[in-house]
């Protein structure tokens, strides 16, 4: 009876499970950089709002004061009263804090990125390492079933033959030489002799076993 190469399927499906692992952590890593890239756009046009509206803000705010006297109406020249400088002042603290908003939910926004990524990974990781457990318990639980398969099937086989060599020891009146081993006995050794009753009650102790 020819074994089942058991420890070959079962290393063959613990391969099939790393592989699945692996692709569904670069499938995780594939997202996290499609998602921080989407990031990264957006806060960059983000940026660029900010800049542009507190742009129209100074040029609006200017024209302000230029109508009024307390500036000559460009946003670049030099500041013609302490109230314009005090309003490009005010202007610039206030794009510096937009955009210390938009950088800090920038990063907040990446590190939720990949602690998702990260959690993704390690519950991958997780599924395959209980998976892989699973495979070698089943794994040396059938070793054991193939082996005491084997150990009957060769008990089997030895009954039976030992069971047909004293059929023909029986019938020839000696132990023919083929069946010498069999039984343990020398060729040649007659049914009258002393070891025939002996195998006779070893092979009725076998067959009681079966």
């Amino acid at each position: 009876m020819e074994s089942l190469n058991i420890e070959e399927l079962y290393r063959a499906a613990e391969q099939s499970r790393l592989n699945a692992f692996e692709s569904a952590r670069q499938d995780s890593l594939k997202r996290l950089q499609s998602n921080l890239d989407d990031i990264g756009a957006s806060y960059r046009s983000s940026v660029t709002q900010a800049q542009t509206a507190s742009r129209i803000s100074a040029l609006g705010q200017e024209e302000k004061l230029a109508a009024s006297g307390l500036s000559s109406g460009g946003s670049y020249a030099t500041p013609t009263s302490g109230y314009t400088e005090t309003a490009r002042v005010a202007a610039d603290n206030n794009l510096r804090s937009n955009l210390n908003t938009l950088s800090a939910a920038r990063l907040q926004q990446e590190q939720e990125a990949r602690n998702a990524s990260n959690t993704e990974i390690a519950q991958a990781r997780q599924s395959y390492e209980n998976s892989v457990s699973d495979i070698r318990t089943q794994m040396a639980q059938a070793q054991i079933n193939q082996y005491n398969a084997d150990r009957e099937y060769n008990y089997n086989v030895s009954t039976t033959a030992y069971q047909q060599a004293m059929q023909r020891w029986q019938t020839y009146g000696v132990v023919l030489p083929a069946d010498a081993a069999i039984l343990g006995v020398p060729a040649g050794t007659r049914t009258a002799s002393s070891a025939y009753n002996n195998a006779k009650l070893a092979l009725e102790r076998w067959k009681a076993l079966l």
